[in-house]
């Protein structure tokens, strides 16, 4: 991921807007691949639902309870939530060897969360020439800075691909840990 931080009057001065019709031709190619990084993070936060759900209960009554809970937190709490009742399982058994590959995907998820952040909270409009988008703005006693990253058509691909394998990793890990808990 190419990322650049730099004060914000700094970008200003050393990043150009792109002009209008090159925004538009910029934005028109990548906003439906950008669709795509939305509907598999999307895909993936069901999938760690579910994954919650089905550790907690196998009663449908008790799901739909669980549904109410789930449906008001965000992505990062059901994250939290689901390697902690991992973990928690682990603990209590201990002949279940995946402590490693539980660590390994709760990094997965939330560098899945950064990146579709990058997506659904950049400046499209505030777009700079190379491609360069303002991901991120952060405000501190020391200025405001901003983060910019290199959007083209590869880096969405990739982020795409790396959300959809992240998908199906966790989903496999799932099924894998209830095979290991329930021996």
């Amino acid at each position: 991921m190419n990322e650049i931080v730099c004060d914000r009057l700094k970008a200003s001065e050393n990043f150009e807007f792109l002009e209008e019709g090159e925004l538009r031709e910029y934005l028109e190619e990548v906003s439906s691949h950008i669709g795509w990084i939305i509907i598999f993070f999307n895909s993936l936060e069901n999938i760690v639902s579910f994954a919650i759900a089905d550790l907690m209960t196998h009663d449908p009554y008790q799901d739909d309870r669980i549904q109410v809970f789930l449906a008001e937190m965000q992505y990062s709490q059901k994250c939290r939530t689901l390697i902690n009742l991992y973990g928690q399982a682990l603990e209590c058994c201990s002949g279940v060897p995946l402590r490693e590959e539980l660590i390994e995907n709760e990094k997965l998820l939330f560098e899945c969360a950064k990146r579709r952040n990058g997506y659904a909270h950049a400046d499209w409009i505030g777009s700079k020439e190379n491609k360069l988008v303002s991901v991120k703005t952060k405000a501190s006693k020391k200025g405001i800075f901003e983060t910019y990253k290199k959007v083209d058509i590869e880096t969405v691909k990739n982020d795409i691909d790396f959300i959809y394998k992240v998908r199906d990793k966790i989903e496999n890990f799932h099924e894998l840990f209830k095979e290991q808990l329930y021996k």
